[in-house]
């Protein structure tokens, strides 16, 4: 009798703790959870000083992770040199936080000498910065989160992309895609034109992956992140940028098809144009007539020359999912800026 009341107890215990377990799992998916986003920061060095009220402003807040979407510096001022990545990579480790990082265009596309960077490789860069920022399967940051690469697949051909990532948190799926500026490398040379034919390839059967893992997980929403703008019909942009052929034709048209078969909140978030903005580029024209895709929102982080970042929420009674927060770090306000005059 007394062995059969301990085979109980034990067996009591065990099922009591899968609950705790699953009982976690179910909480942690109805929980609020917040997160930031960062990208295209100090480009010069008298900007370093304002990089680091960023980065700390972010360590000070209570954060699931961080998100940099690309351009550690400008090609002319050192984005392309083993210094200025050491810098990063130890900033980045510093955080108090994950913090997952894509490249951005600055980071190696434009390392070469028509960009100010003269007597650099792209490729050898491209190489040298998988090395550096994308090892293993944690996260940047002081407190890490795992995540799934891309180059953990069977097949050869995409074990190279260890910079394309993914997580889950709270019923929302998170990815990355590496899509940079400068016409995502495509037209400037033969080499590069092939490097970004299979990049794409990559790239697209990363995106297709991501909304099938979002979908047989019951996502509430997904997030995609990557450092090009490629919504060049849809102004304001810093600068023109619709160059022929296009080297965001495919992944635009993948990503709107996409967003329309899963019917839930989908976002883009950003850089590359230095223009902090919350719109729905998708479908709508400039005369207004086509209803834009509703469940799609494309977010641009903060870039040079402002120094904030951006603080996202993500609430389980919240029906669009994600509620976006600007957080103005006030080390970095211009103080007694002159008003424009009216044109």
């Amino acid at each position: 009798m007394g062995r059969l009341r301990f085979v109980t107890v034990v067996l009591a215990l065990i099922l009591s703790g899968c609950a705790s377990i699953s009982g976690s799992e179910s909480e942690s998916r109805q929980s609020t959870f917040t997160f930031a986003l960062i990208g295209d920061l100090a480009y010069v060095p008298d900007q370093e000083p304002a990089m680091d009220n960023v980065l700390s402003d972010i360590s000070a807040a209570p954060l699931a992770f961080v998100v940099h979407v690309g351009d550690l510096a400008h090609p002319r001022f050192g984005s392309c040199t083993n210094e200025l990545w050491a810098r990063r990579y130890a900033q980045f480790q510093a955080v108090a936080h994950p913090l997952i990082y894509t490249p951005g265009d600055n980071d190696w596309t434009d390392c070469h000498e028509a960009e100010g960077a003269k007597g650099f490789d792209p490729f050898e860069r491209l190489q040298s910065l998988r090395k550096l920022f994308f090892q293993g399967r944690q996260s940047l940051g002081r407190r890490t989160i795992t995540l799934t690469r891309q180059s953990e697949s069977s097949d050869p051909a995409l074990q190279k992309y260890r910079e394309n990532v993914r997580w889950s948190r709270g019923g929302v799926t998170f990815l990355t895609l590496h899509v940079v500026g400068s016409n995502n490398g495509l037209g400037r040379t033969a080499e590069g034109d092939a490097e970004y034919a299979e990049r794409t390839r990559a790239n697209l059967q990363w995106l297709r992956q991501g909304f099938e893992y979002a979908k047989a997980n019951r996502s509430r929403a997904v997030m995609v992140l990557q450092q090009a703008n490629f919504f060049f019909d849809a102004t304001p942009t810093a600068t023109p940028h619709d160059v022929q052929p296009s080297g965001f034709s495919d992944i635009r048209a993948t990503l709107e098809a996409e967003s329309v078969a899963f019917g839930k909140p989908v976002v883009l978030v950003h850089g590359d144009t230095h223009y902090f903005r919350i719109d729905k580029p998708f479908g709508s024209t400039a005369d207004r007539r086509t209803p834009a895709l509703e469940n799609f929102t494309r977010v641009e982080t903060f870039g040079v020359p402002n120094h904030h970042w951006l603080h996202v929420t993500v609430e389980p009674d919240e029906p669009n999912v994600f509620t976006f927060r600007e957080r103005t770090v006030d080390a970095n306000v211009v103080k007694g800026r002159a008003p424009t005059a009216p044109q």
